[in-house]
């Protein structure tokens, strides 16, 4: 008995969908789960059916509710805020998933987030001790770190400057 012996697999390829039932039952398989816009169901679908049946089926969904790209930036907001990122990486990530700058500029303002203090809670979470203003490779470290997260230059000085001025005061 060997058990060297290669077996060719195939790689998985998802059946096609070749009907409106299909789709529809694809759609709400991914929808149940999360939140998509409209742009990442049709990535996930279009290779798999029609265009034209998927867009159909979709515009279905999106005037039943069952899809809708305002939720979807909404949800998105609160993530990316709940992660400890900034606007400018939240407008980036919702670009990149197909909504529109009005729907999460308008997603924003309602989840009405404070930017700064969330920078300063990001900071604080990244680096506990606090900075010492003679070491100007570490704080280009610090302020880099905020500004890849997608907060602006104002939010991280602030950021660097509140968190210390708290840890010295304790």
């Amino acid at each position: 008995m060997t058990f060297n012996k290669k077996v060719d697999k195939k790689p998985y390829q998802p059946k096609p969908l070749e009907n409106e039932s299909d789709v529809r039952n694809a759609l709400l398989n991914l929808l149940s789960r999360r939140d998509y816009s409209v742009k990442e169901l049709t990535e996930k679908l279009s290779p798999r059916c029609d265009e034209a049946l998927l867009y159909k089926v979709l515009d279905a969904f999106i005037e039943a509710g069952y899809q809708s790209d305002e939720r979807f930036a909404g949800a998105l907001v609160r993530n990316r805020a709940s992660q400890g990122y900034g606007k400018m990486r939240v407008l980036q990530d919702a670009r990149r998933k197909g909504i529109s700058d009005i729907l999460i500029q308008a997603a924003i303002q309602e989840e009405a987030i404070d930017w700064f203090e969330l920078a300063v809670t990001a900071y604080q979470k990244k680096f506990k001790e606090p900075l010492d203003r003679q070491d100007r490779k570490s704080a280009d470290k610090r302020m880099r770190f905020l500004v890849q997260r997608g907060f602006s230059f104002d939010e991280a000085k602030y950021a660097i400057y509140e968190a210390d001025e708290n840890n010295s005061a304790l």
